[in-house]
This record gives structure tokens, C-alpha cells and sequence, in this order.
């Protein structure tokens, strides 16, 4: 039987999310991305294949908007 790995990566709460962009300026491996679609501010994972799981985004995020989800590999 064959098992898969595990990895966790991060997830943006669009409704709790104020936009306020700590979380993609602390991201060192540019996980996140903020930008304006459809004149709507939008706070968005754009590669979770970098993603580590460190955790960095969820613990500055004021509104607690962003959650480490499993991925399996």
C-alpha cells in the first residue's frame, strides 16, 4: 500500500480577510499575492507549491483569516 505525504499549506478566509497585506509581506517564499479583480481588493494563495507550512502568515494575520490546510502529495 502506498501512503502520501502530507504537507500543509496555507489557506485565505476571503470574508474574515481586511486586506491589510501583513501576510504577504511576511511570507519569504511569496506564497501569497494581494490585488484588485473586478475592483474588489482580493488576498489570495498563488503558489501553494512553495508553500511550507511555517505558519509565518497565520500567526500575524489580525482576523485570523489565513488556516494551514492538508495537502497530500
Amino acid at each position: 500500500m502506498f501512503w502520501k505525504k502530507r504537507k500543509l499549506i496555507a489557506n485565505v478566509i476571503e470574508d474574515k480577510c481586511c486586506h491589510c497585506r501583513c501576510c504577504v509581506r511576511i511570507c519569504s517564499h511569496h506564497v501569497l499575492e494581494a490585488a484588485v479583480v473586478q475592483g474588489k481588493n482580493v488576498t489570495f494563495v498563488n503558489r501553494p507549491d512553495r508553500c511550507t507550512g511555517c505558519g509565518k502568515c497565520v500567526a500575524i494575520c489580525p482576523k485570523e483569516a489565513i488556516e494551514l490546510i492538508d495537502k497530500y502529495c
